[in-house]
């Protein structure tokens, strides 16, 4: 097995997950509108990363 080299500062592993947000405050059953958002606490890391200009790749594994 060969090594290679990468250019990566950083490599996060773990799950993504979707947040939905809702508009509008109060009775969550009520809210008409949702901003769809990325989670996930090894995504927040690599995208903070990121925004301070290191370069950062992810890693998960498939769903079965």
């Amino acid at each position: 097995m060969s090594v290679q080299q990468s250019n990566l500062d950083v490599v996060t592993y773990g799950e993504a997950m979707t947040m939905f947000v809702a508009a509008q405050t109060g009775d969550l059953a009520k809210a008409a509108q949702f901003t769809k958002r990325v989670a996930g606490a090894d995504l927040n890391v690599a995208i903070g990363l990121s925004r301070l200009s290191f370069k950062v790749g992810w890693m998960s594994e498939p769903c079965r």
